[in-house]
């Protein structure tokens, strides 16, 4: 009896250690998954951490790439602002007189009418005593005797020439005096002589040393008189160069597309200076600033 209960008590503590060992274990396995949770929440959070970085980093990097590109615009736009027509007229203008400085230049080239940017292309330099000057309106700057002028089509032209003597000189400016044909008023006490010939109308008159006309096409229908009183009008109050024998001017009725349709001549001595332009009244205009 005392053999069974002594069995009995040993069984019965062998199951208390047992059960109490289970628990443990139990404990432990719990524990374990916690632990595991945890780490996950952890590298979530790192994960978000992380994304949230890069995030934050890339929209710098974009800031500052759009900040970048916002000042190059602006500097773009500076710079193509600062450029001006009346700037880049200053500059054409200085370079070609420093350029051919012992020759007093015209400065008065642009209308209204043309495009804003003026350039020009010149013969060589080294020949001060023969040289030419086309000069071209553009839309963009354009430097003096860029390759690009080639290509384009010039409104006006200044050249300079000598000739073996004054008298040769004076032959080549090829004055034309004529004062046939019906009188016309036009204006200021200068009186005009008109009459027709090959299909065109010839306006004629002479001022100082000057001799003027206007030629008019009578195919399209164009009439003299206006262009010659405007002329007229404009030389009242503006000087030309003085011829030292003579000086011719010729110029049409209409703008034309071609700068060689009107154009001024005198001679100095033994040089003929030749101006030409698209626009009739901007051809005196040219001339007249050869004296500022």
């Amino acid at each position: 009896m005392k053999k069974k209960l002594i069995y009995s008590f040993i069984l019965i503590a062998g199951l208390s250690l047992a059960a109490c060992g289970g628990k443990g274990k139990t404990a432990e396995s719990s524990s374990s998954s916690k632990n595991t949770e945890k780490t996950s929440q952890t590298s979530k959070s790192t994960s978000t951490s992380t994304t949230k970085s890069s995030t934050s980093e890339s929209s710098t990097k974009t800031s500052t790439s759009s900040t970048e590109t916002k000042t190059s615009e602006s500097n773009a736009s500076v710079k193509t602002e600062s450029n001006t027509p009346a700037k880049q007229a200053d500059t054409v203008l200085s370079q070609l007189n420093t350029a051919f400085s012992t020759t007093h230049l015209p400065q008065a080239i642009l209308t209204s009418r043309t495009a804003e940017y003026l350039t020009a292309a010149t013969t060589s330099a080294a020949d001060q005593a023969n040289f030419r000057i086309l000069y071209y309106a553009e839309t963009s700057p354009i430097e003096v005797n860029d390759l690009a002028v080639n290509d384009l089509q010039p409104i006006a032209s200044f050249e300079k020439k000598n000739y073996a003597s004054n008298e040769a000189a004076a032959s080549a400016v090829n004055q034309i005096i004529d004062n046939g044909g019906n009188p016309i008023d036009l204006g200021y006490g200068i009186t005009g002589h008109q009459q027709g010939a090959a299909g065109s109308t010839f306006l004629s008159w002479q001022e100082g040393n000057w001799s003027l006309v206007v030629r008019a096409s009578n195919i399209n229908g164009e009439v003299a008189d206006p262009v010659a009183k405007e002329a007229v009008a404009y030389l009242e109050t503006a000087m030309l160069p003085a011829p030292q024998t003579v000086g011719q001017i010729s110029l049409t009725a209409s703008t034309s597309d071609s700068y060689q349709t009107n154009s001024v001549v005198w001679q100095e001595g033994a040089v003929v200076y030749t101006i030409q332009h698209s626009d009739p009244l901007q051809a005196l205009k040219m001339a007249v600033s050869t004296n500022q």
